[in-house]
């Protein structure tokens, strides 16, 4: 097995990074961050370029380019349609993964793989650690376990970093909805028998670079920002940040609704999968800060409808 080496940063010789996803809210983040800092070169690929449910069209367009680090921050995740598409699930998120970890593996470049807190079952009270079972119950959570085992097989240098519930200004995600319906409505009915861990998209890329400066940090790695909350409590962050900022709200308050009461959901989800971070920690120093925080920041990025 080729050692891969952690990446140092130069500023004669920047850090060569390939992007793929780089249009979604993760990838986005990636590019806001890195496209113009001259510790990176950054090169994207677009999907006509690089089709990930197209091995031959893969091993091709990489065979062309140098890199030293491979983000794949692309992936599928409606986490409904995997139920009517489980083949083309697994094939993004688990062959495609499998087959760019032994590109990477090959050219002594480190690969940098996220996955889902969907993984999980959901049935543990507390948040989970990277060494508690994992037990998916949809569709799309299989094809992410296939694809950190395809990718952890090849090589346990490679970085598999758990995300959850992400927000970020690429793309609308729930925080987006959550004022949509509070601008509109006067009541905004939010699950609270959900509980996971929110991410912000732009803290990630930071993360990310700490982790591959750490020799010894490898294998799976849970990232997200603390504390853990139901969906509702998240929601509430959203109105209540909005609100400081003078959002002109309707609904103020976020009214609770169990999980069961949502209409056209097709996959199973697990009530219960708040990710600890403390591995994270203890390799980097490093502490997300609250989720809260950073979704301050997040709506102060937005303009406030007239």
């Amino acid at each position: 097995m080729t050692d891969l080496l952690p990446f140092q940063p130069s500023a004669s010789a920047p850090c060569r990074v390939v992007l793929l996803g780089g249009n979604g809210l993760l990838g986005g983040a990636f590019r806001r961050a890195w496209a113009a800092e001259e510790r990176f070169a950054l090169t994207e690929f677009t999907r006509a370029e690089l089709n990930l449910t197209r091995p031959e069209q893969i091993q091709s367009a990489l065979d062309r380019t140098e890199f030293d680090v491979l983000i794949n921050a692309a992936a599928y995740t409606q986490v409904d349609d995997a139920e009517v598409q489980p083949d083309l699930a697994m094939a993004v998120n688990a062959q495609a993964a499998g087959i760019l970890a032994e590109i990477c593996t090959a050219r002594g470049a480190r690969m940098v793989h996220f996955s889902t807190d969907y993984v999980f079952d959901g049935r543990q009270a507390q948040p989970y650690v990277e060494t508690d079972g994992v037990q998916p119950v949809s569709a799309y959570g299989r094809s992410k376990w296939e694809g950190e085992q395809r990718v952890a097989a090849v090589s346990p240098q490679h970085l598999i970093l758990r995300l959850a519930w992400l927000f970020g200004p690429a793309r609308d995600a729930f925080p987006e909805w959550v004022l949509q319906q509070a601008c509109r409505h006067a009541e905004v009915r939010v699950v609270s028998d959900k509980t996971g861990s929110p991410t912000c998209s732009l803290d990630v890329p930071g993360w990310v670079e700490a982790l591959l400066t750490v020799p010894e940090a490898s294998g799976v790695i849970h990232l997200v920002n603390g504390p853990e909350c139901t969906w509702q409590e998240y929601a509430q962050g959203v109105l209540d940040a909005a609100a400081g900022l003078g959002w002109p709200l309707r609904a103020t308050w976020a009214t609770p609704v169990p999980l069961s009461s949502l209409p056209g959901l097709t996959a199973q989800r697990p009530v219960q999968s708040a990710l600890n971070t403390e591995k994270f920690t203890r390799l980097t120093g490093l502490q997300p800060r609250p989720w809260p925080a950073a979704m301050a920041d997040h709506l102060a990025l937005k303009a406030i409808p007239g």
